[in-house]
């Protein structure tokens, strides 16, 4: 493969009024390794800038729409890249605004350094000139954990602190300032992804890039999980799971009673959480906000626990990790002075109910991604790509990390009552 040209088109105009100085050059990178991301490209851009005779270089992420030929994904990849540009323009100003009133620190995301829809300004709809500008973490001493592997106790409940936060914060915008609610709401009911278009009446015969006659990602999935040995107790039940949960990002969330709906991540895992550890602590900063959807907390909470844990951490600390963010989900509510309180109980059921409709199967099928090969595969941001393909080739060399993790969350799920 010839090498890629990175460089985005005008993206000093994009970020110029948000640095101080003069910008005299700038250094486009990959960021990521292939195989990463499926969503976006992410590159790594290096400005050097000229504040008063003095040079600095200020080093941002820039994520652009994915550069393969998969046609039928570019409504889609445009979709999402016009979600989280209007999430960091419109929606984080809102939130850190909000929280300040308490005297809460929003400190969740990483800061925005500009972002443009398209080289036409007339355009509110991003297109494949689409850019978002996000500083880079990396130099501060965040990273990602090991996929492979997982977040230990420490970082996990310092990640669920922030999630409870992410959680709490519409629900006491909801409470205190409806008309501030009415514009979240508004963002997430539109961030829903359009389905892709049908052939007369004629329904998609399965995901888009799937070919006619092509087994579906959870039938593939059931065939290798069937290989398993150590799945055999279970099997009954991931096979239920499999067949009847909605995993698609065409599917609606699970809702709760209200007023405990709030902005959903849904997509809560090792590569979209950032930590830096300190003698301070363990600092966490969440990224990609590209699935924002409104319904039940227990998608983004199932999600993460059983997807990005280390596997002797959750079977041995699930139910206290349940309680910690449970407290601190309450603790908020009462910092934000919204006057409600979520029953333990209460929360349970909730969490049972999504992870049963919803997440448990989105965990089993999810570790297609997360134990795909490491820098090596098929670069997805720049490469045309069968993605069925792709994952038969995972299932069907499984390494022992995707095998332990399958066995991990239908063992847990089932101590549990999930499903």
């Amino acid at each position: 493969m010839p090498p890629v040209d990175y460089s985005i088109k005008n993206i000093e105009e994009v970020v110029r009024p948000h640095l101080d100085g003069t910008i005299r050059n700038a250094d486009h990178a990959r960021l990521t390794a292939p195989g990463e991301n499926y969503l976006s490209l992410v590159l790594r851009v290096d400005f050097e800038v000229d504040q008063k005779g003095l040079r600095k270089k200020v080093s941002t992420v820039a994520k652009r729409i994915p550069m393969g030929d998969q046609q039928h994904m570019i409504d889609m990849h445009c979709q999402t890249m016009h979600n989280e540009i209007k999430w960091y323009k419109e929606i984080v100003p809102l939130l850190v605004s909000f929280g300040e009133e308490y005297g809460v620190k929003v400190d969740i995301f990483p800061k925005c350094l500009g972002a443009r829809y398209s080289l036409d300004p007339t355009k509110k709809r991003a297109d494949s000139e689409s850019v978002l500008v996000l500083e880079n973490l990396h130099p501060e001493g965040y990273g990602n954990a090991d996929r492979y592997i997982g977040f230990d106790l420490t970082a996990t409940k310092a990640i669920l602190k922030k999630l409870a936060l992410f959680h709490v914060l519409p629900i006491a915008v909801k409470t205190n300032k409806p008309e501030s609610f009415e514009t979240l709401k508004r963002y997430l009911d539109e961030a829903k992804p359009r389905p892709p278009p049908k052939d007369g009446d004629k329904p998609p015969h399965g995901p888009p890039g799937m070919k006619p006659g092509e087994k579906k990602p959870e039938e593939m999935l059931l065939e290798a999980v069937k290989n398993l040995p150590e799945c055999g107790p279970y099997i009954l039940k991931i096979e239920d799971v499999l067949k009847r949960c909605k995993m698609g990002p065409m599917e609606e969330f699970h809702l709760a009673e209200e007023p405990w709906n709030t902005m959903v991540h849904g997509d809560v895992w090792v590569n979209n959480i950032m930590v830096k550890e300190d003698r301070k602590g363990v600092h966490v900063k969440l990224v990609d906000f590209q699935m924002m959807r409104y319904g039940s907390f227990g998608h983004d909470l199932v999600f993460f626990l059983l997807s990005s844990v280390r596997n002797d951490v959750l079977k041995e600390h699930i139910d206290e990790l349940l309680k910690f963010y449970h407290e601190e989900f309450n603790s908020l509510l009462r910092q934000f002075r919204t006057n409600l309180e979520l029953p333990y109980e209460l929360f349970l059921d909730m969490v049972k109910e999504t992870a049963y409709s919803n997440e448990v199967g989105h965990s089993l099928t999810f570790c297609t991604v997360i134990f795909g090969e490491k820098g090596t595969g098929v670069d997805v941001a720049v490469e045309g790509h069968d993605f069925f393909a792709l994952m038969r080739n995972t299932l069907s060399n499984m390494n022992s990390y995707h095998k332990e993790k399958l066995v991990h969350i239908a063992a847990e799920s089932v101590r549990k009552g999930w499903i």
